[in-house]
């Protein structure tokens, strides 16, 4: 059975520490070297290490060194698998994950077993359901067109009491299991109980939730690591460690000199299509609706400048769709304004082609543009001065803080998150954000980071959610999680019209908690 070290505070480090201390302390307790399996996206690698857990800058660390080498990675979460430490890390602000698995020399690494199949768990679960529900219950099952596989659901009734049932096979369905449980309490008002069965060693991913949400009396279960057995969860439970804002780049918005040479090769699209925004310390990336199209080395433009020569080094090319990126010479100008043409016939708001791949590319990248150039119509009392883009990525492995922060005009926190097409991970995600946000704004962090300079703000209430998706877009749960959130959770859902990319105008706007 795995145990796992409690926290009563997203901000106690020093508490996260001294666990994780001791449990390298009872693992080598002559302070000898430790067995560290590194588990990557990339391989897997095993060998004997000294490790060492800090704080450092506010962040929790591990490191391991030996004479194979040496790594620091940013942990995340760790828990206990019987004597095993296992650590869910990072680095390079989340660009990189991989987990460790710290154990004594002498002990095995944890056995690993398959995952079932989901129908023959679906009736073990059905036959601990009758062991363990009270005698003469009613156990039905739920409609599969509420809760789709691999999650299943059963309703059972005794008496005046209802309970609620959920379980999955697969851990990254976790979240989608609590936003079905929601959706069927909607439907199901009269449950009285819910208990959620989750896969071994998963609980962190839905744990962080509960404490924001109004529910009914809720119990959860884990499944042993075999799968053999389901045992209670402690009502303790360890918050995921936060990530710290991205760092902002020393911000240099492009010159008048700048613009002037872009003009010249992309003439009165550069201002009716495009952003140019810095990328990096020593770049500006021209982006044509969301859609990095050319980058303009700012360093070596200057050194080319101060030697006499006239062209910039600009290079071009729709590399997040994986074409290459090429430096813009007389031989190639023709290709560049190829693609100009291009994307100016199908990129465009006034397409008719609206299946072409350039037109339906990366469209929450587009609709992230065309909501910050308007952004009075989210809410009229939020500051478009103010407004801090994260790196944009195209990759669901690449963390962040939301699409977009910003403030009010009375100095509030706002955090924005987009999705062109239904998700039913759309709140859960937008929620991860947003208590990263409210930790770090209430550490002030983000002031400390040279965020939203000049701005009065106001750290004592807690920062305002606003999720923003097109009308038929928002899958159901979304909107069914969003009415068990606590009352002191600020939170708006927005919907925009389908044809947001020609015209944008918000259809309808509900307010839940605080707003």
């Amino acid at each position: 059975m795995r145990t796992t070290a409690g926290r009563r505070a997203p901000s106690d480090l020093t508490a996260d520490l001294h666990v994780l201390t001791a449990h390298l302390a009872a693992l080598a307790p002559t302070g000898g070297p430790l067995r560290v399996q590194v588990i990557t996206p990339h391989g897997s690698s095993r060998g004997d290490y000294h490790v060492e857990c800090a704080v450092n800058y506010g962040k929790l660390t591990v490191t391991y060194w030996g004479p194979n080498g040496s790594a620091c990675w940013r942990i995340e979460r760790y828990a206990r698998h019987g004597t095993a430490l296992q650590l869910d890390v990072s680095r390079r602000v989340g660009a990189e994950r991989g987990q460790l698995i710290i154990t004594s020399p002498d002990e095995a690494p944890p056995e690993t077993f398959p995952t079932p199949d989901p129908a023959r768990w679906k009736a073990c679960v059905r036959t601990w359901l009758s062991q363990n529900l009270p005698a003469g219950a009613r156990i039905t099952s739920l409609r599969q067109r509420w809760y789709p596989s691999p999650v299943a659901g059963w309703r059972a009734q005794c008496g005046g009491m209802v309970w609620l049932v959920f379980t999955t096979t697969e851990p990254a369905t976790v979240r989608r299991l609590l936003g079905d449980a929601l959706y069927a309490l909607d439907a199901l008002p009269d449950a009285t109980h819910l208990w959620l069965l989750l896969p071994p060693a998963s609980r962190m991913e839905l744990l962080p939730f509960l404490s924001l949400l109004r529910v009914p009396q809720v119990r959860l279960y884990e499944a042993t690591p075999d799968w053999s057995a389901v045992h209670p969860l402690a009502p303790g439970h360890q918050l995921p460690l936060i990530t710290e804002p991205v760092r902002l780049w020393r911000y240099r918005p492009p010159t008048p000199a700048e613009l002037q040479y872009l003009r010249q090769w992309f003439g009165d699209a550069l201002d009716t299509h495009c952003e140019v925004v810095p990328a990096g310390a020593n770049a500006l990336s021209v982006r044509w609706h969301g859609l990095e199209c050319a980058r303009l080395q700012r360093r070596a433009a200057a050194e080319e400048k101060a030697a006499g020569r006239t062209t910039p080094p600009l290079r071009f090319g729709l590399t997040t769709l994986g074409q290459p990126s090429r430096p813009l010479t007389a031989r190639n100008r023709a290709d560049f304004h190829a693609l100009l043409e291009h994307l100016g016939r199908y990129r465009t708001p006034a397409t008719r082609e609206v299946g072409h791949p350039l037109y339906r590319a990366h469209p929450e990248r587009w609709l992230d543009v065309a909501v910050r150039r308007q952004l009075y119509l989210i809410d009229e009392a939020l500051d478009p001065a103010h407004i801090r883009v994260q790196a944009p990525h195209f990759s669901r492995d690449t963390l962040g803080l939301a699409d977009f922060v910003t403030l009010t005009r009375t100095g509030r926190l706002a955090v924005v998150e987009l999705k062109a097409d239904a998700d039913a991970d759309f709140i859960w995600q937008g929620l991860t954000y947003w208590l990263r946000a409210v930790h770090h704004w209430q550490n002030g962090d983000f002031l400390r980071r040279g965020y939203f300079a000049g701005a009065p703000p106001d750290r004592h209430t807690l920062p305002h959610l606003y999720l923003l998706a097109p009308t038929l877009r928002f899958h159901p749960a979304v909107r069914a999680v969003a009415r068990r959130l606590r009352a002191d959770v600020p939170v708006t859902l927005l919907g925009v019209n389908e044809r947001w990319r020609q015209s944008l105008r918000v259809v309808f706007r509900e307010c839940f908690g605080d707003c």
